[in-house]
């Protein structure tokens, strides 16, 4: 399958390190609004440098293009490519509003295309090896899970150096205004959809904790936490926390009835995936101190290895679309898929903030009535 690449920012790295992973995958040309962004990307990838978005869409012979473009501009920049004809792989979320998302999925299907939407960890050795573990009972049945998604205090850390492989600089401005959960929480989302089937209620919060978060400039203020209570059809319930203020934890807890499942970091292909099983000496049980190291699904391809911690292969679900493509089947993640988890998303991420309703999200705090006069410490 030729593909085309739009948007060539800092993300664009990370699908070009682990594109030659996937020889069935022809990249036929770059483009980005930014010239010399365009011309440095081709030239690092050896393909070409469209003029201009119209000449990357009248590209008859480019089948997919991967959108990579800021999240606010990925419903208008996925729309047009759709109505080219394009079939369409897109950064998450499929778009800032659930409408907006909604229409994208009517078009494609009304196209006949397919439209997919990272992450693909989903596909990857960690992913399945947990599934396999939940679908064979391993710890008894889930009911309830915890997701951690904590990146630390970001605006502390000294990001200016966070320069990739390919020169770009870690796009500071564009990440805090999109915000933590809209960028993180899909790592956890299509694993406990694709697990525990879509979801039927969310209530969660959102905050700004941090709104000097870089020195001297004024941007715009999105929440930098958020806590998200899940329910989903099959009777899971979830916790979720995204944020950029508390200390630096990624752990996924399954609990069952006879046992936890846990995965130290959802977002690597790398990451170890544990069981332990509850004990029980005279009148007390406990969680096992030894956790088995569960052996990974495949995982033996050599993934490439980018400046930060991040060890993933970003282009599996383009290579599955491809072989969909070819298969005559659908996607494993298509896009109804990423419909639903862009929902729940923009639930977490808008929650109880004023721009919920324009993003097509129902108001969610309860109005506390009762108050209390303030204690005192003891003297």
């Amino acid at each position: 399958m030729r593909i085309a690449v739009l948007g060539c920012g800092y993300v664009a790295n990370m699908y070009r390190l682990t594109l030659a992973m996937h020889p069935e995958l022809e990249l036929a040309g770059v483009y980005d609004i930014e010239r010399s962004r365009a011309e440095a990307f081709a030239l690092l990838t050896g393909t070409k440098a469209y003029p201009s978005l119209e000449a990357l869409l009248a590209d008859t012979s480019t089948e997919l293009v991967l959108n990579l473009t800021n999240p606010s501009a990925h419903y208008q920049t996925t729309r047009v490519l759709l109505e080219a004809g394009k079939h369409v792989y897109s950064e998450k979320p499929l778009a800032m509003s659930l409408p907006e998302a909604q229409a994208l999925v009517d078009l494609a299907e009304a196209r006949g295309l397919m439209l997919g939407a990272a992450p693909c960890t989903l596909l990857g050795p960690v992913a399945q090896t947990l599934w396999r573990a939940v679908r064979a009972g391993s710890v008894g049945p889930i009911r309830l899970v915890y997701a951690e998604m904590e990146d630390g205090m970001v605006s502390k850390a000294p990001y200016a150096k966070w320069i990739n492989e390919a020169g770009i600089a870690w796009p500071a401005v564009d990440e805090f205004e999109t915000g933590c959960t809209i960028e993180h929480a899909g790592y956890v989302l299509t694993w406990l959809c694709a697990m525990f089937g879509p979801a039927e209620h969310i209530s969660a919060q959102s905050e700004i904790l941090m709104p000097d978060k870089i020195s001297g400039l004024n941007i715009r203020q999105t929440p930098d936490f958020s806590v998200a209570t899940i329910r989903f059809a099959s009777g899971v319930v979830a916790r979720m926390t995204n944020g950029i203020y508390a200390a630096h934890d990624h752990r996924l807890q399954l609990f069952g009835d006879d046992g936890v499942l846990s995965v130290e970091d959802p977002r690597s292909d790398t990451s170890p995936v544990r069981s332990q099983r509850y004990q029980v000496l005279r009148r007390r049980r406990f969680l096992s101190p030894v956790a088995k190291r569960l052996p990974l699904i495949g995982g033996k391809e050599k993934i490439a290895r980018y400046r930060g911690s991040q060890v993933r292969d970003f282009c599996r679900a383009i290579a599955d679309m491809a072989a969909a493509q070819r298969e005559g089947r659908p996607p494993q993640m298509g896009a109804r898929f990423a419909l639903h988890v862009t929902e729940l998303t923009l639930a977490a991420h808008f929650a109880n903030r004023p721009e919920a309703a324009r993003a097509g999200i129902p108001a969610m705090p309860y109005p506390l009535v009762s108050r209390f006069d303030p204690l005192e410490p003891l003297a």
